[in-house]
């Protein structure tokens, strides 16, 4: 659960990120510190994934079910590559001002609907 909120918060608060003329330098370093916080909040997550998976599996599926980790991370780049060519068909001048803010914001429903199905689990 720590690793949920604290990823998919710190995703959806780089949607909402003053810009440079805002706020000027702090706005690249709020930016830097908030993707810190992703690879801290992620970094142990996929080896203890790995290590759990693998020592729960049965013996003989343990090959196929310790994939399943492996291919999340690939899965989420396929997915945000997915979103962002959608949103890469908004006019230039919108994409840059606001629109590739779209896929950060999108991530707080989603970080919604996570926990509350893994919170009621």
């Amino acid at each position: 659960m720590m690793t949920l909120v604290g990823m998919g918060t710190a995703t959806a608060l780089i949607g909402f990120l003053p810009t440079y003329q805002q706020i000027g330098i702090f706005a690249p370093l709020l930016l830097v510190v908030l993707r810190f916080l992703q690879g801290f909040v992620v970094g142990g997550e996929w080896g203890g994934a790995m290590l759990f998976v693998v020592e729960c599996a049965p013996f003989k599926h343990r090959g196929v079910l310790s994939s399943i980790p492996q291919t999340g991370g690939f899965s989420g780049q396929l997915l945000a590559t997915g979103i962002f060519a959608l949103v890469s068909l908004l006019p230039k001048e919108e994409l840059m001002s606001w629109g590739w803010r779209i896929p950060f914001w999108a991530s707080a429903p989603s970080l919604y609907v996570s926990v509350c199905i893994c919170g009621c689990a």
